[in-house]
């Protein structure tokens, strides 16, 4: 997906076969990791999918956990929680210094999860993330994994990258 969390997947994740790592890269549609991971995982079944997503371009397709479900794609769905559209905010804040109103409020993640039938999970402590991921990854249903982020590293990024 395309997002504040892009930068940092595309910055730190390392790739070492080709076509495991799908981003929809540039100012390309926001929305695509989840019916991206439901396509991968109808490709390669045996595999396991993890989409990382922020929660605005999660909700854009939200509409698609319907699909995993019904189809038993047993994906596992990362979603980095703030509120906003952070990429929108982060490139606003480096070139006028400030951003426009970008925030939203979210549903209950854990409950949407479980309302499509899928396992929630609200992770809100690093040392959590891999224990949780390992659960859900042995699931026999879709995951939704919920993780609050705190974007003000952003800027520092920026300005390291600058340096």
């Amino acid at each position: 997906d395309v997002g504040a969390h892009k930068m940092w997947i595309a910055r730190y994740y390392q790739c070492v076969e080709p076509n495991t790592c799908l981003i929809s890269n540039g100012f390309c549609t926001m929305g695509f990791a989840l019916p991206g991971a439901i396509g991968a995982k109808l490709t390669y079944p045996d595999r396991n999918v993890l989409a990382i997503c922020g929660d605005g371009g999660f909700l854009m397709n939200v509409q698609e956990m319907e699909t995993a479900k019904r189809l038993k794609v047993n994906i596992v769905v990362l979603v980095w929680v703030d509120q906003a559209y952070g990429l929108i905010a982060w490139k606003q804040e480096t070139q006028f210094g400030r951003h426009t109103p970008l925030e939203f409020t979210n549903p209950d993640m854990v409950k949407l999860a479980e309302s499509y039938g899928w396992e929630g999970y609200f992770v809100d402590k690093s040392n959590d993330v891999l224990p949780t991921l390992e659960r859900a990854f042995k699931a026999d249903s879709p995951v939704l994994i919920a993780v609050p982020i705190d974007y003000r590293e952003n800027q520092l990024l920026t300005k390291r990258l600058g340096e």
